[in-house]
């Protein structure tokens, strides 16, 4: 149903019109039936006409009455109304009211002039027929999201399930940072949900926003739906639904308690955001009711498993943890997206695979160390992410992931050296070099151990020797010279590449055993890792190191900047091919027994 509101002059006109006998607000459809281009004509109901006294209608959405030989005319054949060329046309798909006069008309009132008896009553009942007019307009406009206001928009956006957000939550800012690579215009939609690391705290978009080509940050306010307590800065750094173009989010300071309500504007653009994306009852609708919490899920019903019973939908989440209130949350999100009707299945978490690998980076020459270090924190940022992103059971791209990490202006080249896929307890090899594909088809992954090698940046190996204070101290100056020699030897062994088809070199190992077995302190004698490859390729046993009760460990500084500790026998650590491996520095610590 359509409304057009009717001014005073019009009304006035077409009571006149009925009272002296002429045709008052005949209505005809704009453009005419069958007709595509001008010339526009309408056929008149009463020919033969002698006169057009009016036509009103709508253009640009406002009422307007059309000119007369300008906009429109009467042609010789005294029935036909005509458009004219250059005239300014109603609104396509709007109804246009002619008030005419017929030849034969023979009016009983004549007497219409200002001040007679029928103008008077006829000027009265005008008046109060365009109030009328008025009052509907506005219970009309009430009745929809974009014109409604004040209580009457609550009332509309009721139906949606929504409501004003008062004033006394908190509220904020967040900054989103475009992707990485792409290019055009990203547009975040009013009601984009904003979350915590664990999901417990969601905001959403105050407003509608976008992104233009070009610049990398923008910037939206955000707002409570909930009576949380405030964030500090950097809280609020997930989308759980991804946004295509948008990398990155976080607020950049506390978010703190606004005082005022949500506005007209800030509802109406939330309410036609939920209007967008208001997908229900549906598998779509329970996938995104649980991606919202943070976690993934397959959900499948019949047409995906054929053991399944009609109106029966399995949901199995895919969590490296899935604590009770993280479980909690997402029960009552598929509550309340449940179709109505549909029993839902909840099956045990299944963890998803991890899929290590281990990429080899060539950099700028001349990049000062901390610059490096910054370049690696970039290239694992953008590789988390596209794993973060990778849609369930889908391969991966080497590809993609190689466009992402050359995005970094720094890099000048990348390899993906290794990559491998734990599920449990078995372990394969994921890498088709020849189609570029890491097969991942079947199965939930995340990403796990993350290697980037740059033969430019080292990782740093730093000793620490504890000792009983009772006991005699070793030589620093002398395990500092052997730890030297033997991190030199491990990063000789893996100055080259290892062919895609080889088995893993132990020699290239980094453990341990080895590197206590290079040292010297009281009790044990160091000796070089060629003898230690020597006796394990001929099969000899070599006895644990032993200093007891010195205790050495090892830190690992990687590129990435994470550390890894080798502590005790068995630990090891696999470098990347062509990763090196310098000193970092050793320390010898005496400690109560």
């Amino acid at each position: 149903m359509s409304f057009r509101r009717r001014s005073y002059p019009e009304v006035l006109g077409n009571l006149l019109a009925a009272a002296t006998g002429g045709v008052s607000a005949e209505q005809h459809p704009f453009p005419p039936p069958a007709t595509t281009a001008a010339p526009f004509r309408h056929a008149l109901e009463r020919p033969p006409v002698a006169d057009v006294d009016a036509v009103w209608g709508v253009r640009g959405g406002v009422p307007r009455q059309f000119r007369k030989g300008t906009d429109y005319r009467l042609l010789d054949d005294r029935q036909t109304v005509e458009w004219q060329p250059g005239a300014e046309l109603p609104d396509p798909g709007t109804l246009v009211d002619v008030t005419y006069y017929p030849q034969a008309a023979q009016p009983v009132v004549t007497d219409v002039y200002t001040g007679s008896v029928v103008r008077t009553l006829t000027e009265t009942v005008a008046l109060e027929m365009a109030r009328l007019y008025a009052t509907l307009e506005g219970v009309y406009r009430s009745g929809f999201v974009d014109t409604a206001e004040g209580d009457a928009l609550d009332n509309v956006v009721a139906l949606l399930g929504i409501e004003r957000v008062e004033g006394g939550r908190p509220a904020g800012v967040v900054e989103m940072n475009r992707a990485p690579g792409s290019t055009g215009a990203v547009t975040i939609p009013a009601g984009t949900r904003v979350a915590n690391a664990d999901a417990s705290v969601e905001y959403e978009t105050t407003e509608t926003v976008t992104l233009a080509p070009g610049p990398r940050v923008i910037r939206v306010g955000v707002r409570d739906l909930e009576e949380n307590d405030p964030v500090p800065a950097g809280a609020l750094a997930v989308l759980p639904v991804p946004i295509a173009g948008i990398a990155e989010v976080t607020n950049p300071s506390p978010t703190a308690i606004a005082t005022q309500a949500e506005t007209d504007v800030e509802l109406r653009s939330r309410a036609k955001s939920f209007l967008h994306g208001s997908e229900r009852a549906t598998l779509g609708a329970l996938s995104l009711a649980i991606s919202r919490q943070g976690l993934r899920a397959d959900v499948v019903d019949q047409e995906d498993d054929p053991t399944l019973a009609p109106g029966v939908v399995k949901v199995t989440p895919h969590a490296e943890q899935l604590t009770p209130e993280m479980e909690q949350r997402m029960r009552q999100a598929i509550l309340d997206a449940r179709p109505a009707g549909v029993r839902v299945i909840l099956e045990a978490n299944r963890a998803p695979a991890k899929v290590d690998l281990a990429l080899r980076i060539a950099t700028t020459d001349g990049l000062p160390e901390a610059e490096l270090r910054g370049v690696q924190t970039a290239v694992r940022e953008r590789v988390t992410r596209y794993f973060a992103a990778l849609p369930l059971r889908e391969n991966g791209s080497v590809g993609q992931i190689a466009g992402l990490v050359l995005g970094v202006p720094q890099v000048k080249d990348v390899r993906v050296v290794s990559a491998s896929v734990t599920d449990g307890t078995s372990t394969r090899d994921p890498l088709d070099r020849d189609t570029g594909v890491l097969d991942l088809q079947g199965m939930p992954t995340v990403l796990g151990d993350l290697q980037v090698a740059d033969p430019q940046l080292p990782t740093q190996v730093t000793a620490t020797i504890t000792f009983p204070r009772t006991m005699a101290a070793p030589d620093a100056a002398l395990v500092r010279g052997e730890l030297a020699n033997a991190l030199a030897y491990l990063s000789d062994r893996n100055s080259t590449d290892l062919p895609p088809t080889a088995q893993a070199d132990p020699t290239r190992e980094v453990s341990w055993d080895k590197l206590a077995y290079a040292l010297t302190v009281p009790g044990h004698n160091g000796q070089t890792l060629q003898s230690y490859d020597a006796a394990v390729a001929a099969g000899t046993a070599i006895p644990v190191p032993t200093p007891a009760p010195y205790r050495p460990q090892f830190a690992l500084a990687l590129p990435s900047g994470m550390t890894r500790l080798l502590a005790q026998h068995g630990d090891t650590y696999t470098p990347a091919p062509l990763e090196r491996l310098a000193l970092g520095g050793v320390v010898v610590e005496a400690v109560d027994a």
